[in-house]
């Protein structure tokens, strides 16, 4: 990287990112940029009408069976390197307070160490040493289609977010969480910008840390906290979200975002 980086940014006219800070330290290793080239920061877009779509067929889950009498959260994606310390300090919080999370469930979806691993676990191992896998936690590993992944959000009763230690991450599955319509449960890093997403569109509630310096606040919080989600989710309304706070990141949006700065170049 140190050696291909600069030959690779060195005539750039554009360089995006889904947050400022995934390109501030390219700016900084290559300050020349500062006069030559156009930086823009870009989310990944959703797309409402996808899970209107799901929504209208109403197709069951595969991975789990739907329960009328636990909340099922959902997890839908990759699990990131420096996000094992704040889901340890959640393990732990849920361990200790054992008799609040009787009925909840957490599943996380496409964990796994590879994309096509069923057996690839990631959360697994951690999930047995607390003593919850498969009575609080459940973990599929290998990848499922997108919108087989909106189903499955589809039929659960909340979103499930976790960040990382690093303050750059910002998950993009932040923004299908909101368009699924179901409440959003997440813990992340203070300066992520999924922080302000989230509580802008009141879409859901966000513990939120300053960094490894901060940890023991999740599992000190975590409890609480979560039971003061549960009890708004049961009465959860979609539309009071607010989506005007939303718009800029849908697909369309960005996406003209992009097409504005290529014409501006």
């Amino acid at each position: 990287a140190n050696f291909l980086e600069p030959i690779a940014v060195k005539k750039a006219s554009l360089i995006t990112g889904v947050a400022e800070s995934y390109y501030h330290d390219v700016i900084e290793r290559n300050p020349h940029l500062k006069n030559s080239c156009v930086f823009a920061a870009i989310p990944y877009g959703s797309e409402a009408s996808d899970h209107e779509v799901v929504q209208q067929h109403n197709i069951p889950p595969y991975l789990f069976k739907k329960k009328e009498d636990k909340l099922q959260m959902v997890y839908a994606g990759a699990m990131l390197p420096k996000a094992y310390e704040p889901l340890e300090k959640i393990f732990k919080a849920i361990n200790a307070n054992r008799t609040l999370f009787n009925h909840t469930e957490f599943h996380f979806i496409g964990s796994g160490k590879t994309p096509n691993d069923p057996l690839g676990f990631n959360i697994k191992a951690l999930a047995e040493q607390y003593g919850l896998w498969e009575q609080v936690v459940f973990e599929y590993p290998k990848r499922i289609p997108y919108l087989d992944v909106l189903q499955h959000l589809n039929a659960a009763g909340g979103v499930f977010i976790l960040g990382s230690t690093e303050a750059h991450y910002t998950p993009s599955k932040v923004y299908q969480g909101v368009l699924s319509a179901k409440p959003i449960y997440a813990v992340l890093h203070e300066e992520s910008t999924a922080v302000a997403v989230i509580r802008d569109s009141r879409a859901g509630m966000v513990l939120d840390f300053k960094g490894t310096e901060e940890l023991d606040k999740i599992e000190n919080s975590f409890a609480a906290s979560f039971m003061d989600y549960s009890e708004r989710a049961g009465r959860f309304e979609p539309k009071d979200t607010d989506h005007s706070a939303f718009d800029k990141y849908s697909a369309r949006n960005v996406t003209q975002t992009l097409v504005n700065l290529l014409n501006a170049l």
